[in-house]
């Protein structure tokens, strides 16, 4: 059975960042670079743990890694299918072989859950949103959010189109850009949602892993 294995990214400290930051490749300490100070430290954690956890994976130094950057800026690599995903201040990635994979880590989105769900979800999902508990909604409505982008991601494509595929359930097949792909709902932070999605019907395990600081090349 495929494996697949995700890493829950935190918040890091600055010396552990630098340490990160020193193996990315031009390109990416310019997108860094770009961003303001939150979303940089959640850029530098989830490429640099990228580039550890798929060198550790080929043999290779994280230095070494050298991305084929895809259609929407999906990076990708002979040999291995990882993906990755930043919110908030944490990242999250996820790593397998042979099958498309995407993951994605939201934090809750405190917004008209029902208007939003209407308006751009299935209609199905949009009435399991209206339905639930007012508290519950937010958690609803992200927990489904992140199950399309994984699909999305998964499949290499955009987000938009994707928002009509209806992804109710928590182990189940999604569909993107002509594709099926199994989704899974991952554990998260307090106030977070995740989930991973893998091309294919076939079932598939989760190994969950947190990064240490003792990781950082």
């Amino acid at each position: 059975m495929t494996s697949v294995h995700v890493w829950l990214v935190p918040d890091l400290p600055d010396a552990v960042l630098d340490r990160l930051e020193g193996v990315l490749d031009p390109e990416e300490r310019r997108r860094a670079a770009a961003l303001d100070p939150p979303r940089r430290r959640e850029f530098v954690a989830a490429h640099g743990a990228a580039r550890a956890v798929v060198g550790r994976r080929l043999g290779l130094a994280p230095a070494e890694v050298r991305w084929r950057i895809g259609a929407h800026g999906k990076p990708e690599v002979p040999g291995v299918s990882v993906s990755l995903s930043r919110s908030a201040g944490v990242a999250m990635v996820a790593l397998t072989r042979d099958r498309p994979l995407g993951v994605d880590l939201q934090r809750l989105l405190h917004t008209d859950a029902v208007r939003t769900a209407e308006r751009f979800f299935a209609a199905e999902e949009a009435h399991r949103v209206r339905a639930a508990a007012a508290a519950e909604r937010p958690a609803l409505l992200t927990r489904l959010l992140t199950r399309k982008e994984a699909c999305v991601k998964a499949a290499g494509g955009r987000l938009f189109p994707g928002l009509r595929r209806a992804v109710l359930d928590r182990d189940m097949v999604g569909e993107a850009d002509g594709g099926r792909y199994r989704v899974r709902d991952l554990t998260a932070p307090a106030g977070f949602a995740a989930a991973v999605a893998v091309g294919g019907t076939a079932p598939y395990r989760v190994r969950a892993h947190r990064w240490h600081e003792r990781e950082t090349p």
